[in-house]
Protein backbone atom coordinates (compact mmCIF):
# COMPACT_ATOMS: atom_id res chain seq x y z
CA UNK A 1 0.00 0.00 0.00
CA UNK A 2 1.31 3.42 -0.95
CA UNK A 3 1.84 6.23 1.53
CA UNK A 4 -0.42 9.20 0.89
CA UNK A 5 1.43 12.50 0.64
CA UNK A 6 0.14 16.07 0.87
CA UNK A 7 2.36 18.97 -0.19
CA UNK A 8 1.95 22.68 0.49
CA UNK A 9 3.89 25.69 -0.74
CA UNK A 10 2.89 29.17 -1.89
CA UNK A 11 5.50 29.05 -4.68
CA UNK A 12 4.28 27.21 -7.83
CA UNK A 13 7.84 26.23 -8.83
CA UNK A 14 8.43 24.67 -5.41
CA UNK A 15 5.22 22.64 -5.76
CA UNK A 16 6.30 21.46 -9.21
CA UNK A 17 9.64 20.32 -7.84
CA UNK A 18 7.92 18.34 -5.09
CA UNK A 19 5.59 16.72 -7.62
CA UNK A 20 8.55 15.58 -9.72
CA UNK A 21 10.47 14.21 -6.75
CA UNK A 22 7.47 12.35 -5.35
CA UNK A 23 6.77 10.82 -8.77
CA UNK A 24 10.14 9.03 -8.56
CA UNK A 25 9.20 7.30 -5.29
CA UNK A 26 7.19 4.14 -6.08
CA UNK A 27 5.74 3.79 -2.58
CA UNK A 28 4.29 7.31 -2.47
CA UNK A 29 0.99 8.67 -3.77
CA UNK A 30 0.48 12.42 -4.07
CA UNK A 31 -3.09 13.00 -2.92
CA UNK A 32 -3.15 16.79 -2.70
CA UNK A 33 -1.26 20.04 -3.23
CA UNK A 34 -2.05 23.27 -1.38
CA UNK A 35 -0.96 26.84 -2.11
CA UNK A 36 -1.30 28.04 1.50
CA UNK A 37 -1.55 26.81 5.07
CA UNK A 38 -5.33 27.11 5.36
CA UNK A 39 -5.84 24.97 2.29
CA UNK A 40 -3.25 22.48 3.57
CA UNK A 41 -5.11 22.11 6.86
CA UNK A 42 -8.43 21.58 5.05
CA UNK A 43 -6.96 18.98 2.70
CA UNK A 44 -5.17 17.16 5.53
CA UNK A 45 -8.40 16.79 7.48
CA UNK A 46 -10.20 15.63 4.34
CA UNK A 47 -7.62 13.32 2.73
CA UNK A 48 -5.80 11.94 5.82
CA UNK A 49 -2.28 11.81 4.33
CA UNK A 50 0.46 9.93 6.18
CA UNK A 51 3.19 12.34 5.05
CA UNK A 52 2.95 16.13 4.89
CA UNK A 53 5.60 18.26 3.21
CA UNK A 54 4.98 21.84 4.27
CA UNK A 55 6.63 25.12 3.45
CA UNK A 56 7.00 27.16 6.63
CA UNK A 57 6.16 30.68 5.46
CA UNK A 58 2.69 30.51 3.89
CA UNK A 59 0.15 33.22 4.67
CA UNK A 60 -2.35 33.28 6.23
CA UNK A 61 -1.49 30.06 8.12
CA UNK A 62 2.14 28.91 8.15
CA UNK A 63 3.39 25.34 7.99
CA UNK A 64 4.29 25.15 11.69
CA UNK A 65 0.78 26.25 12.66
CA UNK A 66 -0.63 23.55 10.38
CA UNK A 67 1.58 20.92 12.02
CA UNK A 68 0.54 22.01 15.52
CA UNK A 69 -3.13 21.83 14.49
CA UNK A 70 -2.64 18.23 13.30
CA UNK A 71 -0.17 16.99 15.90
CA UNK A 72 -2.67 14.67 17.54
CA UNK A 73 -2.77 12.63 14.34
CA UNK A 74 -0.18 9.96 13.44
CA UNK A 75 1.50 11.78 10.59
CA UNK A 76 5.07 12.45 9.51
CA UNK A 77 5.80 16.10 8.75
CA UNK A 78 8.71 17.41 6.69
CA UNK A 79 9.26 21.17 6.56
CA UNK A 80 10.80 23.05 3.66
CA UNK A 81 12.01 26.63 3.88
CA UNK A 82 14.54 29.08 2.54
CA UNK A 83 15.23 30.35 6.06
CA UNK A 84 17.39 28.43 8.59
CA UNK A 85 16.15 30.24 11.70
CA UNK A 86 12.93 28.21 12.05
CA UNK A 87 14.64 24.94 13.02
CA UNK A 88 13.83 25.12 16.74
CA UNK A 89 10.14 25.81 16.11
CA UNK A 90 10.00 23.11 13.44
CA UNK A 91 11.28 20.36 15.69
CA UNK A 92 9.13 21.60 18.55
CA UNK A 93 6.26 20.77 16.19
CA UNK A 94 7.59 17.19 16.06
CA UNK A 95 8.96 17.44 12.54
CA UNK A 96 10.67 14.47 10.92
CA UNK A 97 13.06 16.67 8.96
CA UNK A 98 13.80 20.26 7.97
CA UNK A 99 14.91 20.88 4.38
CA UNK A 100 16.60 24.14 3.46
CA UNK A 101 15.89 25.34 -0.07
CA UNK A 102 17.32 24.65 -2.52
CA UNK A 103 17.57 21.04 -1.32
CA UNK A 104 18.96 18.17 -3.34
CA UNK A 105 17.27 14.93 -4.40
CA UNK A 106 19.57 13.13 -1.96
CA UNK A 107 18.46 15.26 0.98
CA UNK A 108 14.83 14.86 -0.04
CA UNK A 109 15.19 11.07 -0.21
CA UNK A 110 16.88 11.05 3.20
CA UNK A 111 13.99 13.02 4.68
CA UNK A 112 11.52 10.56 3.19
CA UNK A 113 13.47 7.72 4.74
CA UNK A 114 13.05 9.31 8.14
CA UNK A 115 9.34 9.78 7.46
CA UNK A 116 8.97 6.09 6.62
CA UNK A 117 10.84 5.17 9.79
CA UNK A 118 8.60 7.46 11.86
CA UNK A 119 5.48 5.85 10.44
CA UNK A 120 6.94 2.40 11.08
CA UNK A 121 7.36 3.34 14.73
CA UNK A 122 11.17 3.25 14.66
CA UNK A 123 12.14 6.90 15.10
CA UNK A 124 12.08 9.39 16.61
CA UNK A 125 9.40 8.27 19.06
CA UNK A 126 11.30 5.15 20.08
CA UNK A 127 14.40 7.24 20.66
CA UNK A 128 12.52 9.73 22.80
CA UNK A 129 10.99 6.91 24.84
CA UNK A 130 14.51 5.74 25.62
CA UNK A 131 15.57 9.25 26.61
CA UNK A 132 17.57 9.85 23.44
CA UNK A 133 17.41 12.25 20.55
CA UNK A 134 17.74 11.39 16.87
CA UNK A 135 19.00 14.89 16.04
CA UNK A 136 20.98 17.66 17.71
CA UNK A 137 20.60 21.39 17.30
CA UNK A 138 23.98 23.09 17.05
CA UNK A 139 24.02 26.87 17.48
CA UNK A 140 26.32 28.89 15.29
CA UNK A 141 26.78 32.66 15.27
CA UNK A 142 23.60 33.43 13.35
CA UNK A 143 21.55 30.24 13.10
CA UNK A 144 20.89 26.71 14.31
CA UNK A 145 22.12 23.68 12.39
CA UNK A 146 20.30 20.36 12.58
CA UNK A 147 22.69 17.41 12.84
CA UNK A 148 21.16 13.95 12.62
CA UNK A 149 22.70 11.41 14.96
CA UNK A 150 22.93 8.78 12.22
CA UNK A 151 25.11 11.20 10.21
CA UNK A 152 27.67 11.59 13.01
CA UNK A 153 30.77 9.46 12.36
CA UNK A 154 32.70 10.18 15.51
CA UNK A 155 32.70 12.61 18.43
CA UNK A 156 35.78 14.32 19.82
CA UNK A 157 36.06 16.06 23.19
CA UNK A 158 37.79 19.44 23.36
CA UNK A 159 37.81 21.18 26.78
CA UNK A 160 34.17 22.19 27.51
CA UNK A 161 33.05 21.38 23.98
CA UNK A 162 32.63 18.40 21.71
CA UNK A 163 33.23 18.28 17.97
CA UNK A 164 30.71 16.29 15.96
CA UNK A 165 32.46 14.87 12.90
CA UNK A 166 29.49 14.32 10.59
CA UNK A 167 28.71 13.78 6.92
CA UNK A 168 27.75 17.45 6.68
CA UNK A 169 31.04 18.64 8.22
CA UNK A 170 32.42 19.34 11.68
CA UNK A 171 30.11 20.96 14.23
CA UNK A 172 31.02 22.30 17.68
CA UNK A 173 28.62 21.72 20.54
CA UNK A 174 29.03 22.97 24.10
CA UNK A 175 29.04 20.11 26.63
CA UNK A 176 30.95 17.02 27.71
CA UNK A 177 31.51 13.81 25.82
CA UNK A 178 29.71 11.85 28.54
CA UNK A 179 26.57 14.00 28.35
CA UNK A 180 26.58 13.94 24.55
CA UNK A 181 26.76 10.14 24.48
CA UNK A 182 23.79 9.90 26.82
CA UNK A 183 21.82 12.15 24.48
CA UNK A 184 22.68 10.37 21.24
CA UNK A 185 22.51 6.82 22.58
CA UNK A 186 25.46 4.83 23.92
CA UNK A 187 24.37 1.64 22.19
CA UNK A 188 25.23 3.19 18.80
CA UNK A 189 28.44 4.92 19.88
CA UNK A 190 31.51 3.34 21.43
CA UNK A 191 33.85 5.37 23.61
CA UNK A 192 37.37 4.64 22.38
CA UNK A 193 39.05 6.59 25.19
CA UNK A 194 38.67 9.64 27.40
CA UNK A 195 38.29 12.08 24.50
CA UNK A 196 36.64 10.25 21.59
CA UNK A 197 33.74 8.00 20.62
CA UNK A 198 32.89 6.40 17.28
CA UNK A 199 29.63 5.49 15.58
CA UNK A 200 29.80 1.69 15.45
CA UNK A 201 27.90 1.69 12.16
CA UNK A 202 30.74 3.72 10.57
CA UNK A 203 33.61 1.41 11.55
CA UNK A 204 34.94 -0.43 8.48
CA UNK A 205 38.28 -1.82 9.72
CA UNK A 206 40.34 -2.28 12.86
CA UNK A 207 43.99 -1.72 12.01
CA UNK A 208 47.06 -2.88 13.93
CA UNK A 209 49.43 -0.06 14.79
CA UNK A 210 52.14 -0.64 17.37
CA UNK A 211 52.19 -3.99 19.21
CA UNK A 212 48.99 -4.20 21.18
CA UNK A 213 47.67 -0.95 19.69
CA UNK A 214 44.64 -0.61 17.39
CA UNK A 215 43.29 2.15 15.17
CA UNK A 216 39.70 2.28 13.92
CA UNK A 217 39.26 3.12 10.25
CA UNK A 218 35.94 4.87 9.64
CA UNK A 219 33.87 5.08 6.47
CA UNK A 220 35.13 8.58 5.62
CA UNK A 221 38.75 7.47 5.94
CA UNK A 222 39.19 9.06 9.37
CA UNK A 223 41.26 7.12 11.89
CA UNK A 224 40.58 7.06 15.62
CA UNK A 225 42.97 5.39 18.05
CA UNK A 226 41.49 2.72 20.33
CA UNK A 227 42.57 3.28 23.92
CA UNK A 228 40.30 0.66 25.46
CA UNK A 229 40.21 -3.11 25.44
CA UNK A 230 39.89 -4.52 21.92
CA UNK A 231 37.69 -7.38 23.16
CA UNK A 232 35.11 -4.88 24.42
CA UNK A 233 34.99 -3.23 20.99
CA UNK A 234 34.65 -6.61 19.30
CA UNK A 235 31.70 -7.56 21.51
CA UNK A 236 29.98 -4.23 20.86
CA UNK A 237 30.43 -4.53 17.08
CA UNK A 238 29.09 -8.09 17.06
CA UNK A 239 26.14 -7.14 19.25
CA UNK A 240 25.34 -4.15 17.03
CA UNK A 241 25.51 -6.25 13.86
CA UNK A 242 23.39 -9.04 15.35
CA UNK A 243 20.77 -6.59 16.63
CA UNK A 244 20.49 -4.93 13.23
CA UNK A 245 20.12 -8.29 11.50
CA UNK A 246 17.34 -9.31 13.89
CA UNK A 247 15.47 -6.03 13.33
CA UNK A 248 15.78 -6.33 9.57
CA UNK A 249 14.60 -9.95 9.69
CA UNK A 250 11.58 -9.01 11.78
CA UNK A 251 10.67 -6.26 9.32
CA UNK A 252 10.95 -8.57 6.30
Amino acid sequence: MKLKVLIADDEPLALDKLRRLIATEPDLELVGAAANGSEALRLAEELHPEVLILDIQMPPLDGIEVAHALQQDARAVIFTTAFPDHAVDAFAANAVDYLLKPYSRENFSRALGRARARLAGKTPDAARAAGRSDRLLVKTRDRYLVVHVSDIEWIEAAANYVVLHASSGNHVLRGTLTDTLVEVGEEQFFRTGRSAAVNLDRVVEVLFDEPGEHVLLLRSGARVRLQRNFRELQERLEKRTLGRAVREGSAA
